[in-house]
């Protein structure tokens, strides 16, 4: 392979390893604090804003301009055409295309706070929490990890995470009262995060995997759907039940299919799910948990460069009741089932092996 071809992996080489476990340390904490990772969130949020405002039309694209991205996007492709007086795809209006981003991206802020939050447990005096990050690959770990915030004892597990002891500021008033605020803020929304993300609470996690996995999704206000699954009948709702679907989710709205998970020994059913998806209020939602993330990602600053003047925003609005207050269309959802959970079948072999 040459050296510029495609999946060129360069290797520095091996003089280039840090000497010392300090070393690498200092290496990691250049690149994880080099970006807010607040600052991408917020430039895709402001970009599904554009998204759903853009008019029919409204962009003109010049491939003469050499610098722009249309330019060279379209001289990638050399000769194939692009089709600029149709919109790309029939199915998705700009509407629903930003019904899917909001809802994609606030279930991905959603888990990046809480993954920060959950390796801010263990931060170590000058060190960044990249290692913690790389190293969180087991979903069970995690999910357990949340537990403390779905309980009585989660307003004191923010406090500790989030207040940890290298947290130097001035004793003020007003600074103590900022900070009780600020708690309480974070454990409101924290708790509401993870009941969003439990397995056993919302579970709402589910739908950004089937989503960013290529199943199929169909936003609708209509919420008309017929499934049929393998050699079961076809099912589908009443026009009855489908009335009280629509009042409940009551804004536009993602489907997908998600597993059943039964008792031991059992393969797991399917169920259809229709989450609310209505963009104003996932972005709301995305924007408070961009702020719990730049506030994570500062605080982990305050642990990996002690004895340093750091700045940090002490946010504290709106909580969850005043988000909800305002919008008439908080995240639900409906769930149909399609197939339950049914005793696992004995392999062939397994069979033959008790008849003997």
């Amino acid at each position: 392979m040459t050296p510029n071809g495609p999946l060129s992996i360069q290797t520095i080489g091996p003089q280039a390893l840090p000497r010392t476990t300090e070393a690498m340390e200092e290496l990691l904490k250049e690149h994880y604090y080099r970006v807010d990772p607040a600052e991408y969130f917020e430039r895709r949020l402001w970009g599904i804003v554009a998204l759903a405002d853009m008019k029919s039309g409204a962009v003109n694209w010049d491939s003469a301009d050499g610098d722009s991205l249309f330019a060279q996007f379209k001289g990638v492709l050399k000769n194939k055409r692009i089709a600029l007086d149709v919109p790309p795809g029939e199915t998705l209006s700009s509407r629903t295309m930003a019904s899917i981003e909001s809802y994609t991206l606030m279930q991905h802020v959603i888990e990046t706070a809480l993954r920060l939050f959950v390796a801010s447990e263990e931060r170590v005096t000058g060190s960044s929490l990249m290692l913690k990050l790389v190293n969180m690959r087991n979903a069970t770990e995690f999910r357990n990890a949340l537990r403390p915030l779905l309980g009585p004892a989660a307003r004191h597990k923010v406090q500790t995470v989030m207040f940890p002891p290298q947290l130097r500021g001035d004793e003020s008033a007003e600074t103590k009262q900022e900070m009780k605020q600020h708690l309480a803020f974070l454990t409101e929304w924290l708790s509401f995060f993870a009941r969003f993300y439990s397995d056993d609470k919302f579970n709402g996690a589910q739908g950004n995997n089937q989503l960013k996995h290529g199943a199929t999704a169909s936003p609708r206000a209509d919420l008309g759907v017929v499934l049929h699954i393998a050699d079961e009948p076809p099912q589908n709702f009443s026009e009855d039940d489908w009335e009280a679907a629509a009042a409940i989710v009551n804004a536009e709205s993602v489907s997908y299919v998600v597993q059943e998970r039964g008792a031991k020994d059992t393969v797991p059913g399917l169920n259809l799910r229709t989450d609310n998806s209505d963009p104003a209020t996932n972005l709301a939602i995305a924007q408070v948990g961009i702020t719990i993330v730049r506030s994570l990602w500062q605080m982990s600053q305050v642990v990996a460069f002690p004895n340093t003047a750091r700045n940090y925003e002490y946010d504290y609005s709106p909580m969850p009741n005043e988000l909800f207050e305002a919008t008439t269309k908080p995240p639900r959802a409906v769930v149909q089932p399609l197939l339950k959970p049914a005793p696992r079948q004995p392999q062939r072999g397994q069979q033959r092996k008790r008849r003997r």
